[in-house]
């Protein structure tokens, strides 16, 4: 019983040192911004207007209607959620990932024997998700309220794979971030992969069963698709997902988080010194 008592003690204490960390963070940008914390909500928000804007303009190019998804993706979901579906999923990979690259250092004000590199990780990582949460919530309300159609098949099913994307963008930001160590300019290359890569393979702008059979295996190798086919999926289940696996997603987030860990518990010295000279 007083292991108990200690183990719950001690995750309150951590939960409590995260959402501090949180609401230093988001403080310092609302005073670094001219729009403060809405940053985090408008510069995501402004790229998946551009990429809407940019498939509704091919639709209409081709001649079709221009709330449809530009393929067969269009009898499941129009442009606006198919879209933004993938982008949210895309996005917040992409921003934690990131981050993890380049946010692990310690900030002056933060100094404090109890907060570590992972702390200031997880407190931007809780930032990021409710800002994506946000604009994902607002965008499938407004499509909802303006179509009279709500729906949300397997809301369990989105929060699971909102959460492993960011574990597995964690751990992908920890464990690339040792590499750096060895090299530097292993940081520029994975950051140009995230950048470009990762855009044209994770299904932002077409859907895994448009693809043939034999085109599938050269993007279903991203787990990041995965997670934004399932994302769709759990919105409206007729969608179908052929060469999706959700043990996949589960296996790499948890491959990566776990070795990422691991690379961290026994490094954490290391990577201080390597990041605040």
């Amino acid at each position: 019983m007083i292991f108990f008592q200690r183990l719950f003690t001690a995750i309150q204490r951590q939960v409590a040192i995260v959402l501090a960390i949180a609401t230093y963070e988001n403080n310092r940008k609302s005073t670094a911004s001219s729009i403060g914390a809405w940053e985090t909500i408008v510069g995501p928000l402004q790229l998946i207007l551009f990429f809407i804007g940019m498939r509704v303009g091919f639709s209409l190019l081709r001649g079709s209607n221009r709330f449809a998804a530009g393929g067969t993706s269009d009898m499941y979901f129009n442009v606006v959620m198919f879209i933004s579906t993938g982008f949210i999923m895309v996005f917040l990979f992409r921003i934690v990932a990131l981050k993890a690259l380049s946010g692990l250092k310690l900030r002056a004000p933060l100094y404090y024997p109890r907060i570590k590199p992972l702390d200031i990780l997880m407190a931007l990582a809780v930032n990021d998700f409710r800002a994506i949460a946000t604009i994902s919530l607002g965008i499938m309300g407004l499509v909802w309220l303006f179509t009279w159609s709500f729906q949300l098949d397997s809301p369990g099913l989105a929060f699971v794979v909102y959460m492993l994307t960011i574990l597995m963008a964690m751990g992908f930001g920890i464990c690339v971030t040792f590499l750096s160590n060895l090299n530097k300019w292993i940081v520029r290359v994975i950051k140009r992969l995230i950048a470009r890569v990762l855009i044209f393979t994770s299904g932002i702008f077409f859907a895994t069963f448009e693809l043939p059979e034999y085109a599938r295996p050269f993007v279903t190798w991203n787990p990041v698709l995965h997670s934004v086919e399932l994302f769709r999926y759990s919105i409206n289940n007729q969608y179908p997902i052929p060469d999706i696996s959700f043990n996949y997603l589960v296996c790499c987030s948890m491959l990566l988080i776990g070795f990422s860990l691991i690379l961290y518990r026994t490094n954490e010295l290391q990577l201080l010194e390597a990041n605040d000279d």
